[in-house]
This record gives structure tokens, C-alpha cells and sequence, in this order.
């Protein structure tokens, strides 16, 4: 799915002589942003679209990439993402915080700037909300596959 033509590309010589090119593909700087997100308190994980839900029910679930978009340039890269908040803290200050930890990541691993960094909350929740939907969600999702493996007949 992911379009090839968006990569960074860095060309040049090195001082060997040797002909240069480093590029990173979009999922790169997607996996960057959503490890740098998944430390900061007061976000309590990203969300993401139909599609991106649709398509965790038939994986692990366990996508770092999930509800992130970028567009990476040459030089630059622009992150959209969307996050599920923590009830009781300021969100603005986590937004910063964000902003500030996702830009220096990306900076450090890639050399890319960002120059566009998004953040839409579609959703508010206590610790202890979070961990009821979505931990016991991937209690029940191991159960079921537990119960699968257990349900199987033996032919005479």
C-alpha cells in the first residue's frame, strides 16, 4: 500500500568516491512518530481510522503505525496523527510535548525536518478506561483464539 515514490533520498559522493543515496520509506517515519508518541504521558495510544481497525482484527493488533499519516519530501516530512487523550491532563502541554519529541526523533534518526506536525484527539479517556477497552479486548481476542485451537474434533 505504501507508495514507493514517497521516500527521502539523500544522493551525493562520499569522500571514497563512492556514489551515495539513502532514502526512507513513509512507514519509516510513521513507525518513528508513533514510538516517539507511545512515551509521552497524557497519550494514552494513537486510533485510527475504519480501515486501520478493520485491518488490526486480522493481525496481532500491535501496529505502531496505526492512525499516523506523513508525507516525506527530500528533505522534509509532514505527520498527521491521531491520538487518544488522557482525561485530567492539559492537552495543549502534551501537544507540545509531542510536537517537540516527534520532530527531534525524526531529526536524529533520519535527518529529515518536520515542518508540519498534526495532532487530532478523536477520543478522552481514563487510565483506567483505556486498559478496560483495550486490554480486555486483547484478553478476549486471545481467548477466542485459545478456544479455537482447544474446539478441535478427532476423526475415527
Amino acid at each position: 500500500m505504501d507508495n514507493k515514490a514517497n521516500v527521502n533520498t539523500t544522493e551525493g559522493t562520499n569522500a571514497t568516491g563512492i556514489k551515495t543515496k539513502l532514502t526512507f520509506d513513509d512507514q519509516v517515519v510513521k513507525k518513528i512518530a508513533g514510538i516517539a508518541v507511545s512515551e509521552i504521558p497524557g497519550i494514552l495510544g494513537l486510533s485510527g481510522n475504519a480501515i486501520t481497525n478493520l485491518t488490526e482484527k486480522f493481525t496481532n493488533g500491535n501496529n505502531p503505525t496505526k492512525g499516523i499519516s506523513a508525507e516525506v519530501g527530500t528533505k522534509q516530512v509532514a505527520i498527521d496523527l491521531d491520538v487518544i487523550g488522557e482525561y485530567g491532563k492539559n492537552i495543549a502541554q502534551v501537544f507540545d510535548t509531542a510536537t517537540k519529541k516527534v520532530a527531534e526523533e525524526v531529526k536524529n534518526m533520519t535527518g529529515l525536518d518536520v515542518i508540519e506536525f498534526n495532532m487530532n484527539v478523536d477520543d478522552i479517556m481514563t487510565k483506567d478506561q483505556y486498559a478496560e477497552k483495550f486490554e480486555n479486548k486483547k484478553k478476549e481476542d486471545n481467548d477466542t483464539e485459545k478456544a479455537a485451537e482447544n474446539n478441535t474434533r478427532t476423526l475415527e
